[in-house]
């Protein structure tokens, strides 16, 4: 073989892949060591996050990462525990990312910190203080979040500068507020984009503290298929979109799968709507939603994990670079 041909099979070798200036970089000495997690403060900063970086991390190769965004009055470390994106079984090769709030809330949320930086510059921010450190697959970085952790997921997508960083979202029982006229966020205008914004949305139909229908109180959030329209529409579906299928997928306790296909991308939006579930994230040996809320949660566990959907999901999308 010529040099040239060499030269050429290692170019479509890196096609897709993005790399940071992370690589080739021996992992900071006071971060976590592969296969482990720890909990850090973004240089310059007074805030935190907790980061987890998978046993078989290689300095050399782009690796994917997973933000997982807590709820209302939730930590870093519940959420951690809670998602389990640390959890080889569920993310055995990608960077796990746990972003604490200012003071408990994530933007949207009327009770939020919008002061700045907000959280949207400092999820822009540490998404690039990890790019510098660690070698990261730009073209694979992915937003989830529950509660009022999944609509701050939303807000990001929303974002023309952030958002554009994110390959695809999911959120677990979002609680989901007209971002209109709340400071320092504004209407949805995510960048345009050949790749469109692939959204996931998991919800039970007992939800009391994000109601799958909105609420009009004090703090009225919308209800989940306004946003989930929502997106549909941005992604290409038309001013009034309609589901692509509808399906059953478990019959005891009622699940249905719901998808819309836009502009040539099937299943670009996705929704399960979870029968005889409250404001939890789905797992089929219950978490910490199941044991501190069994008003919401009443079945102790469910019949499938979320984080293994949302795995699934993530893996058909990543970025053009």
């Amino acid at each position: 073989m010529n040099l040239t041909f060499l030269l050429s099979l290692a170019a479509l070798a890196t096609v897709g892949t993005a790399k940071t200036p992370g690589c080739g970089k021996n992992i900071p000495s006071r971060w976590p060591s592969a296969g482990s997690s720890a909990s850090l403060n973004l240089p310059g900063t007074d805030r935190q996050y907790r980061l987890y970086i998978p046993a078989n991390y290689d300095k050399n190769t782009p690796t994917a990462v997973y933000f997982s965004f807590h709820g209302a009055s939730g930590t870093m470390k519940k959420q951690e525990a809670l998602s389990q994106f640390s959890n080889s079984l569920f993310n055995p090769n990608g960077i796990a990312v746990y972003p604490d709030s200012k003071n408990g809330y994530w933007l949207s949320n009327p009770n939020a910190d919008t002061s700045r930086p907000n959280d949207l510059d400092f999820t822009n921010d540490l998404l690039s203080h990890i790019e510098e450190k660690l070698c990261i697959d730009q073209s694979r970085i992915y937003s989830a979040g529950k509660s009022n952790g999944g609509g701050f997921t939303s807000v990001i997508a929303c974002n023309a500068t952030v958002g554009s960083r994110f390959a695809a979202f999911a959120s677990v029982s979002g609680a989901y507020y007209d971002t209109d006229e709340v400071d320092g966020i504004g209407p949805c205008e995510p960048a345009e984009r050949a790749e469109g914004y692939p959204f996931l949305e998991f919800h039970g139909t007992t939800d009391t503290t994000a109601p799958m229908d909105g609420n009009t109180k004090s703090n009225p959030k919308l209800p989940v298929i306004d946003m989930l329209q929502g997106w549909a529409t941005r992604n290409g579906c038309g001013d009034q979109p309609q589901w692509a299928s509808n399906e059953t997928i478990y019959t005891n306790p009622l699940v249905k799968h719901v998808s819309w296909d836009c502009n040539g991308k099937d299943g670009i939006v996705q929704h399960y709507r979870e029968g005889e579930n409250g404001h939890c994230w789905p797992s089929t040996i219950g978490n910490s939603d199941y044991v501190k809320h069994p008003d919401q949660c009443p079945l102790g566990k469910y019949v499938y994990n979320a984080t293994e959907y949302i795995f699934d999901f993530f893996e058909k999308y990543q970025l053009d670079q």
